[in-house]
C-alpha cells in the first residue's frame, strides 16, 4: 500500500527509498522520472514535469516615461533572474535538495513537501506532477508616491530605520505595502537557507516624478494598493 496514494496512473507504483545529497531539482526529478519508468515497466514515463520558464511580466505603464523605467526594470530583474539560478536560490530549478524519499509513500505527499521546501510552484495533474519556477506571473506597475509617505521616509532615515540597500521612500512603500519579492533565500548548506536581497531589480524609484516602479506577483500588487489605501498613502496619477 502507498501512504496518501493520489487517484494518477503516475502514483501507482511503489518505488524503491532514494536518498539525495546536495542534488538539485532537475536531477532529483529526473531520477524519481527514470524510476516510475523502471518500476512501471514503461507503462508511465513520466511522474513529473519540471517547467523551466521564466516568469511572465507584464507592465502596466500609465505613460510613456514610466514606460521606459519599466523596460529597463526588467531587464535588471531578467539579469539578476540568471544570478539566483546560478547559485540556486529557493524558487528555481537549480536549488539544491537533500533528504529521503521514503518507500511506500505517496509521490504527491514527497514532492509536495520538496516543492513547499524549495519554493516551487506546485499542481498535480492526471498526466503528471507539474513543478515549475516560482512566482509563475509577475506584474511591472507605477506607484504615485504621495507627500504624507516622503514624510514617513523621512522619520524612518532620521530614526535611521531604512531597508538595507534601499532608498528612504522604497523602504517606507515596503513598510506599508508589505510586499516581499525584494528578499529571495538562498541555499547556505543542507537544509539552510539565508535571506538575501535583490531591491535594485524589483523597485525603481523616479524621484522627480514622484514615481515608484515596483515588480511583484499579481496577488501581492493588489494588496499593496489595499495596503496603501487603508493606510491613507494612495495618490492617484
Amino acid at each position: 500500500m502507498i501512504a496518501h496514494q493520489r487517484p494518477y496512473r503516475w502514483d501507482a507504483f511503489v518505488l524503491p527509498e532514494q536518498d539525495f545529497s546536495n542534488e538539485t531539482i532537475v536531477d532529483v526529478v529526473a531520477k524519481v522520472n527514470a524510476l516510475v519508468i523502471q518500476t512501471s515497466k514503461g507503462s508511465v514515463t513520466q511522474a513529473v514535469c519540471l517547467n523551466t520558464n521564466p516568469a511572465d511580466i507584464v507592465e502596466y505603464a500609465p505613460d510613456p516615461a514610466i514606460k521606459a523605467e519599466m523596460d529597463k526594470l526588467v531587464v535588471a530583474y531578467r539579469k539578476d533572474e540568471t544570478n539566483w539560478l546560478n547559485r540556486g536560490a529557493c524558487g528555481f530549478e537549480t536549488c539544491r535538495y537533500t533528504g529521503k524519499f521514503m518507500a511506500k509513500h505517496s509521490l504527491g505527499c514527497e514532492f509536495q513537501e520538496l516543492a513547499s521546501w524549495v519554493q516551487l510552484d506546485y499542481e498535480e495533474k492526471p498526466d503528471a506532477i507539474h513543478l515549475g519556477r516560482n512566482p509563475v506571473h509577475l506584474e511591472c506597475r507605477a506607484y504615485k508616491i504621495s507627500p504624507k509617505l516622503k514624510l514617513m521616509a523621512e522619520d524612518l532615515k532620521k530614526q535611521n530605520r531604512i531597508r538595507v540597500d534601499m532608498n528612504p521612500v522604497t523602504s517606507a512603500f515596503v513598510d506599508v505595502a508589505r510586499v516581499s519579492l525584494w528578499s529571495i533565500d538562498v541555499p547556505t548548506k543542507p537544509n539552510e537557507t539565508t535571506g538575501e536581497f535583490r531591491a535594485a531589480s524589483v523597485f525603481s524609484y523616479m524621484p522627480e516624478s514622484s514615481v515608484l516602479v515596483v515588480i511583484e506577483t499579481p496577488e501581492a500588487q493588489k494588496l499593496a494598493e489595499k495596503n496603501l489605501k487603508e493606510a491613507g498613502f494612495w495618490e492617484n496619477f
